[in-house]
């Protein structure tokens, strides 16, 4: 199994304090264009590029960000990315306002203080809408508790499923929401429930990438909580 035509993960190594990580954005071609699921961290515009050019593909072909999240490792250069491609932005209106400079990120703090550039959300999302791709429609499923404004993405006619943080793969197998970057576990591991009302055979996870995990796996997951 692989990712389907049109779908491409794309993993980008940053050092964030004393840690390496691999960060994956998503991008999904579109008849409009290239079509960007997050855009990694501040300062992170070369790395994205970079990311897209080993698929062949050109930032500047960007017609739109759907931005899962607020998180900085997700939204850090979504200024950037705006102000080269004039992208349209999307993202789930329980975020929007953090996105946009009216409220501080959710996970700053004084001891671990984080800024993004302030970015206006064009089309502000509720969750249940498709997007028209070269993969098929992509369904936009909101999965709150990492933030309240999560959204995940779903490709029914490929099975797939890009998670964001609503689940992760760091060792090249599904898990559920990371405990101490996720406020609303509750919340989250209910998002995980509707994660799993859906036909899914393979996914990618911002951390993880690529897995051929689904559906058994996440009901497997919830039964052993």
């Amino acid at each position: 199994m692989a990712l389907p035509n049109g779908v491409y993960d794309l993993p980008i190594d940053v050092s964030v304090g004393d840690r390496e990580m691999t960060l994956t954005p998503t991008a999904v071609e579109t008849p409009r264009g290239l079509l960007l699921l997050d855009v990694g961290m501040p300062d992170g515009i070369d790395d994205l590029t970079g990311a897209l050019d080993d698929e062949g593909l050109d930032l500047d072909d960007t017609w739109a960000v759907v931005l899962t999240h607020q998180d900085i490792d997700h939204a850090g250069c979504l200024a950037a990315v705006v102000e080269r491609t004039d992208a349209v932005v999307f993202a789930h209106e329980a975020d929007a306002p953090y996105i946009e400079g009216e409220k501080e990120l959710l996970k700053s703090s004084e001891e671990r203080p984080m800024a993004i550039d302030p970015t206006t959300i064009d089309v502000r999302l509720t969750g249940d809408e498709t997007f028209t791709t070269d993969a098929g429609p992509m369904e936009i499923i909101h999965t709150p508790g990492h933030t309240p404004g999560h959204v995940s993405c779903y490709f029914p006619d490929e099975e797939l499923l890009v998670t964001a943080d609503a689940l992760n793969a760091p060792e090249g197998e599904l898990v559920g929401p990371r405990e101490g970057a996720t406020p609303e576990m509750e919340t989250a591991w209910g998002s995980v429930e509707t994660i799993a009302t859906h036909d899914i055979d393979h996914a990618v996870c911002f951390h993880g990438g690529y897995v051929e995990d689904g559906t058994e796996r996440i009901e497997a997951l919830l039964a052993d909580r």
